[in-house]
């Protein structure tokens, strides 16, 4: 008598029956597309952020350019005027006066921009981040390593030095 083979499936309904290699394939082939076609639009939006940054950044850039202009332009339309009148003409005391007036225009200009004069006075704390020590020269009064003298004053835009003033400072006793 020969036994009848057993079917090592269970024939409950929950449980699948087997699938076939092609199956699977078709179904990691499917999940694979997805994942290339995320995979694309996510390197998509990337490519357009970093576009639109460039972009951004190209805007700011001739944004503080042009503010620069704006305030910079008054001044020199106003040394044309006075350029355009004979200043060999006037007294050196009234060219004179019209040069102060020309550089403090400047200047206000400057300030608008939020670019500061650097212009320490004699005795203020040597700062490196600020000023450039160009020699050493004593003064009376002034305690050793403090500045002896403001020889070219600097500019910085907010905590940006665009030139250190060049200062004189005081020699620091030999130890």
């Amino acid at each position: 008598m020969m036994a009848e083979p057993t079917n090592p499936l269970p024939e409950s309904s929950d449980v699948e029956a087997p699938t076939s290699d092609a199956s699977i394939i078709a179904e990691l082939q499917k999940q694979l597309e997805e994942k290339h076609n995320s995979y694309l639009r996510v390197l998509a939006d990337f490519q357009n952020f970093q576009r639109r940054s460039r972009e951004n950044e190209a805007r700011a850039h001739d944004h503080g350019i042009s503010h620069v202009a704006r305030a910079i332009v008054p001044v020199l339309e106003n040394m044309d005027l006075a350029l355009g009148h004979n200043v060999r003409a006037l007294p050196l005391e009234k060219l004179g006066d019209a040069v102060d007036l020309l550089r403090a225009d400047l200047l206000k200009a400057l300030s608008h921009c939020g670019i500061e004069r650097i212009e320490p006075a004699t005795g203020d704390e040597f700062n490196p981040n600020i000023h450039e020590a160009v020699m050493q020269q004593p003064a009376e009064n002034v305690e050793p390593g403090h500045i002896a003298q403001c020889l070219q004053a600097g500019y910085r835009l907010g905590d940006v030095p665009l030139r250190s003033a060049k200062v004189a400072v005081t020699p620091k006793p030999d130890s």
